[in-house]
């Protein structure tokens, strides 16, 4: 079928341009009839390899009878599955597929992406037995898919899994993403604008911003378009000899002071493009300080074993979570404080709709324009409504590093740091 045959059957009234990229192709190497990976042994297998509660098992099931019984949707869902397994992955593709909850298909459409995410858990198996992962780590990684499901519930009263949110979701599904205790560790590079040396002797770390970085005068970073009195911009020099430019505070705001770092007593240990594990902070429940050292602990013994051809120099991170905002209205003891004060954090232009959207939004879920409408239900929420009723907060940070060198929880190592003279 062409696409717009499939599109008018089906209603999907969004626009059409992300499924017009590549349809052909998929279409051409369709197989006939309805895909077998919508036979039902296929897709039960396909569910207990994803870790899937009972309770949505029934709605997946119906839905792949209600696709596999249409052949518009089993020539999307076909495109779908060849798009995430069988041509080379783009993420950018994905994310901007239409969401298919108003589609002819009802609340069967709104699992049409979810069926073909889950349609590729052989190859991801594969990676999983190959590497020795073990099983536990596979069921909580997975639970994320859960988690959406279950959230998606609660706000439409049906499960859905959005584009954007298969877009994510494929890491699992490459392999290349794992949770240990409270946190997910993802492979990557490192994308951020800053230089980490470690002086040769005393072992103390120093980051420098990169070139031509612009930063406020309280040193966080200006964002593209915006302009501030006072504005300066970073300065580094990079030769055989020394590197110079300037440091970043580990409590995440960057010096006008320049500092000149000789390479024979410093060693570089983080650059852009270096390899590092990228931490993400999955939702739906507390985030327990003790499980995020847990976490860590584990991270550098299971990689190691796990993938010992994955070199990595660091964990990185960015999130509302590190906005150091919250060091301002949440209690130290908090569990967001004393995580950012164990990392190395570093200004990376957070928006201001960062740390509200983090605090009431959601998944489906968007931040009140009015915020006295906005819900009060943690201390953290009262704190934030509070100080914005005080005359508001001053958003800072938001990235941050941890060297493996450096896990010592608890220690608070950065900060217990001498000053560099």
């Amino acid at each position: 079928m062409n696409l717009d045959q499939v599109t008018d059957q089906l209603q999907i009234t969004d626009d059409n341009d992300a499924l017009r990229n590549g349809w052909e192709q998929s279409q051409a190497h369709a197989p006939e009839g309805v895909p077998g990976f919508l036979a039902p042994q296929s897709v039960r297998a396909a569910i207990e390899a994803a870790y899937i509660a009972e309770r949505f098992v029934p709605d997946i099931e119906r839905a792949a009878e209600v696709i596999s019984a249409n052949e518009a949707a089993c020539a999307l869902v076909w495109h779908a599955h060849y798009w995430l397994h069988v041509a080379p992955y783009d993420t950018g593709r994905v994310r901007m597929w239409p969401r298919m909850g108003a589609s002819t298909l009802g609340p069967a459409g709104a699992l049409l992406w979810l069926i073909a995410l889950i349609s590729g858990y052989e190859s991801m198996q594969r990676i999983h037995r190959e590497h020795g992962v073990p099983e536990d780590v596979v069921r909580d990684t997975l639970l994320q898919i859960d988690l959406y499901l279950r959230d998606t519930t609660e706000v439409q009263g049906h499960p859905e899994v959005i584009p954007h949110l298969i877009g994510w979701l494929m890491n699992h599904y490459q392999a290349i993403i794992y949770r240990l205790a409270r946190l997910q560790f993802q492979f990557g590079k490192s994308h951020y604008r800053i230089r980490v040396f470690r002086h040769r002797k005393s072992r103390r770390v120093v980051t420098l911003s990169e070139a031509g970085v612009r930063f406020r005068p309280d040193g966080q970073t200006l964002r593209a378009g915006d302009d501030a009195e006072g504005s300066w911009e970073a300065q580094l020099s990079l030769t055989d000899d020394a590197a110079e430019g300037n440091p970043i505070s580990p409590e995440g705001h960057a010096l006008t002071d320049q500092v000149r770092l000789p390479l024979d007593e410093w060693q570089q240990e983080l650059a852009p493009g270096d390899p590092v594990l990228h931490l993400h902070i999955p939702g739906g429940e507390p985030m327990y300080y003790d499980q995020c050292g847990e976490a860590f602990e584990r991270a550098l013994k299971f990689f190691p074993q796990h993938f010992p051809d994955y070199q990595f120099n660091a964990f990185t991170c960015g999130s509302w979570i590190l906005d150091t905002a919250i060091q301002e209205i949440a209690s130290p003891n908090s569990n967001m404080v004393r995580l950012q004060r164990e990392v190395y954090l570093f200004p990376i232009g957070l928006g201001d709709n960062s740390l509200p959207s983090g605090l009431f939004g959601g998944l489906l879920r968007d931040v009140p324009e009015d915020l006295s409408q906005a819900p009060r239900d943690t201390s953290l929420q009262r704190a934030y409504l509070d100080a914005m009723a005080a005359g508001g907060l001053v958003t800072g940070a938001g990235g941050c590093f941890l060297l493996p060198e450096d896990m010592d929880w608890g220690s608070e190592v950065y900060l217990r740091q001498t000053a560099l003279t």
